[in-house]
């Protein structure tokens, strides 16, 4: 565990400087385009999606939250960084036969997710001129780097170590602005990994989720894992739009 706490750190700093520079080359690029940073925070749940669970929905849910940043291009795109923390776990009922003195098989991980998205706003948002444009449904679509703790398995060794793997997030969501300063928002976002071992522990070293009963007819439907995160934000309002040629079409 302190491990990871000291993982979660590095990358939360390293994320942070590195969210500040690229804000900061945007912002300084050009003086009347929508200069606009939000900060805040996530709040959700996070669950796991593979071979011991290929398609429930919300199944084993665990608590999950984080920070989030976003720059404002226009009223339609937004970039957006997060740094997410949330559980995974799964079981499996096996076969007595198969599997002598072992009645079921689960896991339980931590994931460290860091990840760098677009936003598509299906409606204006956030217009540099227009100040009720209030309220979208957006698509959110990226890269991400997935922390977790793997499994060794080499058997004179069992034990875990971190990594870091890519994975495919998106999603969808909406937006809605309570103020000029603080925004609300709703979002059901996907990590597709292309790794399949997030459900591999050393509770049963010879179990294999894509074949669990041992009948040579593995699965090939989840040959890579998936984690999923539902949840809220509420973001600030940092830094202003550049506007001074608005004159006269603000309403």
């Amino acid at each position: 565990m302190k491990n990871l706490i000291a993982i979660v750190c590095k990358l939360f700093s390293a994320s942070r400087a590195a969210l500040f520079v690229i804000l900061m080359s945007m912002a300084t690029g050009s003086s009347f385009s929508q200069d606009r940073m939000e900060l805040g925070g996530f709040l959700g749940t996070s669950y796991y999606l593979g071979d011991l669970n290929p398609g429930t929905q919300f199944k084993n849910i665990h608590p999950a939250f984080g920070g989030i940043g976003r720059y404002v291009f226009t009223d339609r795109v937004a970039l957006r960084a997060s740094l997410l923390l949330g559980d995974i776990s799964g079981s499996y009922p096996l076969n007595n036969y198969t599997y002598p003195n072992v009645t079921s098989y689960s896991f339980q991980r931590t994931m460290i997710d860091l990840a760098l998205m677009v936003e598509y706003n299906f409606m204006s948002y956030d217009h540099q001129f227009i100040s009720n444009t209030k309220f979208t449904p957006y698509i959110t679509l990226g890269i991400a780097s997935t922390t977790y703790k793997r499994f060794d398995r080499d058997l004179s060794n069992q034990s875990e170590k971190p990594v870091f793997v890519l994975s495919l997030p998106f999603g969808a969501g909406i937006k809605y602005k309570l103020t000029n300063w603080v925004r609300l928002g709703a979002e059901w976002t996907f990590r597709k990994t292309f790794v399949d071992d997030l459900d591999v522990t050393g509770n049963v070293l010879t179990f294999d989720g894509a074949d669990p009963y041992r009948l040579n007819m593995p699965v090939s439907s989840h040959n890579n894992d998936w984690y999923s995160f539902a949840g809220v934000s509420v973001t600030f309002n940092l830094i202003k739009r550049k506007t001074s040629c608005n004159d006269g079409f603000r309403r």
